[in-house]
């Protein structure tokens, strides 16, 4: 398997701290004594400061998110040198959606003209990109489909709640103020390379509870959720749980796997939650420098992270053909996800 083509549609509007504090301010000056307020902006402050956290894309108004996600689709076709009827197959693997039923996927084949192609979405939080990536590759090597494009559009702050009650919130509100916004497009294709793409995935369902996005019959299924506000539609994390997790589940997954260890590889890239936790497992894999890291540009675009940072780094060649890669993820649930594979 190979990756024929690949392209990333972001907003053009690049929001950074200051002018997100501002929001916030507004957003909270109504029911925030000044004391509170000014509390909540030095809390927030901090945690931009801890996190790495700069900037992130998102829509003006007017933009469409699947507007950004037909682009990056047709940009993708036309590196690959295939036209929308070459796609069998669309998965479509983006937490940001505008339905639960149908798939995604459907609208999108419509959408981009796909007429032979059949469709599918993955959802699997922040690692469905990936996931979608080892579902292909099994689909590829065994002739089932010719071509693939995996394709999100995570435009996301629409589960965002600016309004925070009490600056406390933070613990698990956090999170929302890194989200950015982007769509990708993959194209794959079962291309001869000379390196087999090796997938290896964990997953302790005991820590789901550390990140929802909830919907409003949640309290019909679990009665073990440890987020004190369940509102319907708005994302929770809590960040440092999930982030010391990641870190402690991707070093041992990796380190426990000889196939891992014995591949190297060229570049790598890591889902971009935090700056800190991309640059530590730079060093817990053995990058050396050779991890991509765009969060303080991008911040968290959820399943889009990895295949932005990589567009970004063909934009700025890091990325060249045949450069063999390792591809790391940690993802609510919580599960952890390995890919390593040549571009």
């Amino acid at each position: 398997m190979r990756i024929r083509g690949i392209a990333a549609s972001l907003p053009s509007h690049r929001l950074g701290n200051e002018e997100l504090i501002e929001i916030v301010r507004q957003a909270n000056a109504s029911h925030l004594s000044p004391e509170r307020l000014d509390d909540l902006v030095a809390r927030i402050n901090s945690l931009f400061r801890i996190s790495g956290a700069r900037y992130r894309h998102v829509r003006q108004d007017g933009e469409m998110a699947s507007d950004f996600a037909v682009r990056a689709a047709r940009e993708a076709l036309d590196k690959a040198a295939l036209r929308p009827k070459d796609i069998d197959l669309l998965i479509y693997v983006g937490v940001g959606r505008g339905w639960i039923e149908p798939g995604m996927s459907s609208f999108f084949t419509h959408a981009l003209g796909m007429e032979n192609a059949t469709c599918f979405d993955i959802l699997d939080a922040c690692l469905s990109w990936l996931r979608a990536l080892h579902v292909s590759h099994t689909f590829l090597k065994s002739g089932v489909y010719k071509h693939i494009m995996v394709l999100n559009a995570e435009f996301n702050r629409d589960y965002s709640s600016l309004v925070i009650k009490d600056p406390a919130e933070l613990e698990y509100r956090f999170a929302q103020f890194t989200i950015g916004e982007s769509a990708t497009a993959t194209v794959l294709s079962n291309d001869q390379c000379e390196v087999e793409p090796y997938f290896e995935f964990k997953t302790d369902g005991s820590l789901h509870a550390l990140c929802k996005i909830p919907l409003p019959q949640i309290s019909q299924y679990t009665e073990a959720e440890i987020c004190p506000s369940l509102d319907p539609l708005v994302f929770f994390a809590y960040s440092t749980d999930l982030l010391k997790t990641a870190q402690k589940m991707i070093c041992s997954c990796y380190r426990g796997s000889p196939e891992l260890q014995r591949r190297q590889f060229d570049i790598s890239f890591g889902h971009c939650a935090s700056k800190p936790i991309i640059d530590n497992l730079d060093k817990a894999l053995g990058g050396n420098g050779r991890t991509v890291n765009v969060f303080e540009e991008f911040g968290n675009t959820v399943s889009a992270s990895i295949p932005t940072a990589m567009c970004w780094a063909l934009d700025n060649g890091r990325l060249k053909r045949d450069m063999k890669m390792l591809l790391a993820m940690g993802s609510a649930g919580f599960s952890v996800g390995f890919c390593h594979m040549a571009y």
